[in-house]
């Protein structure tokens, strides 16, 4: 299972996606820290205010007035008293006590600092004072604050606080606004990244059709500076391209014509030879020069790029090719279906297949055609009963004009390009060639195709036909 997506677009969502969690989770972490300490000042408030409340209403008050306004203001965990003698013995130490005794005496107005004492109580005392940071204690982690505060008449408030308002773990609110904004994020995201990758989709599948021998209109330059650059080059080096390939066809028809006629010409010429057997010869080497000049033009002009793919019946088109050399006497017979409907070059396809069919008879005496198909592609097997081709050979006589020394050569005939020929088709149609020796002797050339490829391809399997 990939984790990391392959796609342009796949990527670039789980890039925006990754960074947009990191940010919602550290946004979520400091909104939860800066709630805590929000609660904290809070706390905080609500404890000097309710202790400058009663610092100002005990000091107007007689004794039982006192009492009856305890009463009435403690709450659930306080501690509430009027003494001779201050609950709090010591002076303030930690930050946090030094803090809430400062701002006390200024709300009460108070000069002396030993007017207001403050006591943290820690759920650790064992902590060392100067390992107590202020900045990371939570007042409702606290066990409790003690405050003793000196009235009018030298008597002492004694105030102690526990139980305060704790902090919600989390504010739901705010995690449905980040849950939202994720989704909407994705979505968004989803749209933009196709959009994004969409050119280069374009034209990953045009230089394919490209590769293929298809002509094809420029492509529109959109997308990022980047990708318009890449499309303006494709657009530039196709353009090139197609000018070199039609210079070189023009060339090549110069040629024919050039050579054409001066071979016309020897062999009206050879007509005037007396001697029948020179005759014969000169007659037989002009025609064999002008095999391998038609073969070689047609062959440099790839005439399969050039013819549109349609509709074939491939197993009729195959049946039609052996039953063609059968009755030239071959031995030749066919395996596969009646019916297999692609969509291809069948002149060219025609073209290849009859040359391998043609080799298989030459140097193997009889053959064998078979049309299989799977869910990918479509296979041509040839095979023959010849001697094979040497191993280390296998791939140099697909080569253009490459001749074994053995029997195939060049007395046998062909011109050595049977092989490229039927390479360059099934290239140009998207497919593989492919040659190995079969063990019990022979030579077994398959190609194959693919059942489906990107319209406008080579050869196309339509689904639905047998």
């Amino acid at each position: 299972m990939r984790l990391w997506p392959d796609s342009l677009a796949g990527r670039t969502l789980a890039l925006l996606l990754g960074m947009t969690l990191l940010l919602i989770i550290g946004s979520a972490i400091l909104l939860h820290d800066e709630r805590i300490e929000r609660f904290d000042e809070r706390n905080v408030f609500r404890l000097l205010e309710r202790v400058t409340t009663l610092f100002k209403l005990m000091n107007d008050a007689d004794e039982a007035e006192r009492q009856r306004i305890i009463q009435r203001v403690s709450e659930p965990g306080d501690r509430i008293s009027i003494d001779p003698q201050p609950a709090v013995k010591s002076w303030p130490r930690h930050p946090l006590e030094k803090m809430i005794s400062h701002r006390l005496r200024r709300a009460l107005q108070l000069e002396e600092r030993a007017d207001v004492r403050v006591h943290v109580e820690m759920d650790h005392p064992n902590i060392p004072p100067e390992e107590f940071n202020p900045r990371e204690a939570r007042i409702h982690e606290l066990k409790g604050i003690a405050i003793a505060v000196r009235l009018g008449d030298d008597h002492w408030l004694n105030f102690h606080a526990q139980d305060f308002e704790k902090t919600p773990p989390w504010a739901s609110k705010t995690l449905y606004l980040l849950l939202m904004w994720l989704v909407l994020l994705v979505i968004s995201g989803l749209f933009i990244a196709r959009r994004m990758a969409r050119p280069m989709a374009q034209l990953a599948d045009a230089a394919e059709r490209f590769g293929l021998g298809h002509t094809l209109p420029p492509l529109d330059e959109t997308g990022p500076r980047e990708v318009r650059d890449t499309i303006h080059a494709f657009n530039r080096m196709q353009a090139r391209l197609h000018k070199h390939i039609t210079d070189r066809s023009q060339m090549l028809a110069a040629v024919s014509h050039d050579l054409r006629t001066p071979i016309t010409t020897l062999r009206l010429r050879a007509e005037y030879i007396e001697d029948p057997e020179m005759r014969e010869k000169t007659l037989a080497t002009l025609e064999e020069m002008e095999a391998i000049l038609s073969a070689t033009l047609s062959f440099a002009k790839d005439e399969a790029a050039d013819e549109q793919a349609r509709n074939t019946d491939l197993a009729a088109l195959l049946q039609s090719l052996v039953d063609d050399h059968a009755d030239l006497g071959g031995d030749v017979t066919y395996a596969g279906p009646e019916r297999l409907t692609l969509t291809c070059r069948p002149v060219a396809l025609k073209r290849a297949l009859n040359n391998l069919i043609d080799n298989g008879l030459k140097y193997g005496g009889s053959v064998v055609a078979s049309l299989t198909r799977n869910p990918i592609r479509v296979e041509i097997v040839i095979e023959d009963n010849g001697p094979g081709i040497p191993e280390d050979q296998l791939e140099a006589v697909i080569t253009p004009f490459y001749r074994l020394e053995s029997s195939r050569s060049r007395e046998t005939g062909g011109t050595g390009l049977g092989l490229a020929v039927a390479k360059s088709v099934t290239l140009a149609h998207g497919g593989e060639l492919v040659l190995r020796n079969r063990a019990e002797g022979g030579l077994q050339v398959k190609v194959l195709l693919p059942r489906q490829h990107s319209a406008p391809a080579g050869c196309r399997l339509l689904t639905g036909q047998t």
